[in-house]
């Protein structure tokens, strides 16, 4: 009679999985989980994926190492939700895009320090480097447009002070007329950046 192993059982329980079944599984939960890609993509996935397994998990490999590979390829849900992502068609460009907050950004900018003195301009700026249509360049120059025209107006009124009336009087007017062109040039800039790019 032959003697009977009780631990026979639980060996068979604990042995090791063949690296082989693991890719499989693996494989088997990334094409369940890409069923809804479209099918080009997804073969393309399916095939990259299987052409690394076969690399990184050749016959021999022994399931700790298989593990590891798998592990650093990264759940198959994730596979897919990147795939998905990175697969997913661009959102539509919003040609008819509102342009009021645009408009009412350069406006807060222009006159707002008037309505509200100091807090009318702040909230254009606020408005200014949240809006999603101006680079971060045109931010800077909007943002200190007010302050430097402030600076150029009272670098004006202290020369007129030092030197009042005589041929200076003249230089600092044009200054300040250009100055003030160059003023309103900024703003309008800002205007017509925004309105061209939400035309796209």
């Amino acid at each position: 009679m032959t003697d009977h192993d009780p631990t026979h059982g639980a060996r068979l329980m604990t042995a090791p999985t063949p690296a082989a079944a693991l890719v499989e599984d693996y494989l088997a939960r990334l094409r369940a989980a890409t069923a809804d890609l479209a099918d080009a993509p997804r073969a393309e996935l399916l095939d990259n994926i299987g052409a690394h397994l076969a690399e990184t998990v050749p016959p021999g490999t022994g399931e700790t190492a298989a593990r590891q590979a798998l592990d650093e390829l990264g759940r198959p849900e994730e596979v897919a939700a990147a795939a998905r992502a990175e697969n997913a068609p661009p959102p539509a460009r919003d040609t008819t895009g509102s342009t009021a907050y645009d408009v009412l950004t350069v406006l807060a900018l222009l006159l707002g320090g008037f309505v509200v003195p100091l807090l009318g301009w702040v909230a254009g700026v606020v408005m200014l480097w949240g809006g999603p249509r101006w680079t971060t360049r045109e931010k800077v120059l909007g943002t200190l447009a007010w302050p430097m025209a402030a600076l150029a107006v009272a670098a004006g009124i202290w020369a007129l002070h030092l030197q009042p009336g005589g041929p200076a009087v003249w230089v600092v007017l044009g200054v300040l007329v250009v100055l003030a062109v160059g003023f309103v040039a900024v703003f309008a800039h800002l205007l017509r950046a925004a309105l061209d790019r939400a035309r796209g």
